[in-house]
């Protein structure tokens, strides 16, 4: 479903995005790290490939959140054509197993509390495998949970599989341990819930504008959720990143 945000966007859009990390960059120390991180891939696409011809139009990293059960050889050759192989502008990581929920009851998890920690780990396990023999050196290790939400099973698996940080939403449950920084998301573009167009905008304004103060903000991406409007707007945010020196757009690697 795509959101309300982008039924109904304002002409002076450009604007009320300089503006929001103007008024964060001056409530925090006047420099911030800014992260984007898609979910959701592992089949080509065309909202894949004009997802990425924004990244690369504006010269800015993004995280790439991959499924390892959707990911194949061919495929993944498929996906480095549209990105350039070997490109340092792209940390490809593990997006889950199978990304299918495990929970019977409350919120979807793939790796939540219902699920015994053996099971958590052989799933880790499987997934990292499959990456690394199907990117190689192109794998990055770090591990984003499918609805950004899972156990302290997961996060131990993580950390004994050798992982080097988790990506999950702000204020995520449980904390992580020291040992696994959690690299947190704290500005969706595409799954919010709000149904008034205005509400969902300024919403995720003050999200933009917070994430900058705090000197670390983190953006959520799903691309299969995006129509031109949405395009149109991560286009113009980037934008509004590049031309704002203080905000220094980063892949995980440099958070850890």
């Amino acid at each position: 479903m795509i959101s309300a945000l982008y039924k109904n966007l304002p002409d002076n859009i450009e604007k009320l995005l300089t503006r929001s990390m103007a008024k964060g960059l001056a409530n925090g120390s006047g420099e911030a790290m800014l992260f984007f991180r898609a979910d959701d891939i592992g089949v080509p696409g065309k909202r894949f490939t004009q997802l990425i011809e924004r990244f690369k139009k504006h010269n800015i990293p993004l995280c790439l959140a991959v499924v390892p059960s959707w990911l194949t050889h061919a495929r993944f050759a498929t996906l480095q054509r549209i990105t350039d192989i070997n490109s340092s502008q792209w940390c490809w990581h593990q997006h889950g197993w199978l990304h299918r929920n495990h929970e019977q009851s409350g919120k979807k998890q793939e790796f939540g509390p219902g699920r015994p920690a053996d099971k958590q780990v052989r799933d880790l396990q499987r997934g990292k495998d499959r990456l690394l023999d199907i990117m190689g050196e192109s794998f990055s290790p770090f591990f984003t949970p499918p609805w950004n939400r899972c156990s302290m099973d997961t996060l131990t698996g993580l950390y004994n599989l050798g992982f080097q940080a988790v990506s999950r939403s702000s204020n995520a449950a449980p904390p992580s341990p020291p040992e696994l920084p959690d690299i947190q998301i704290n500005i969706d573009l595409h799954t919010r819930k709000e149904t008034a167009p205005d509400h969902c905008l300024d919403n995720l304004l003050k999200e933009l504008e917070l994430g900058i103060s705090n000197g670390s903000g983190g953006i959520m991406i799903h691309h299969q959720r995006m129509n031109q409007a949405s395009f149109d707007f991560l286009d113009l945010l980037l934008n509004s990143v590049k031309t704002t020196p203080q905000v220094h757009p980063v892949l995980f690697q440099a958070l850890i």
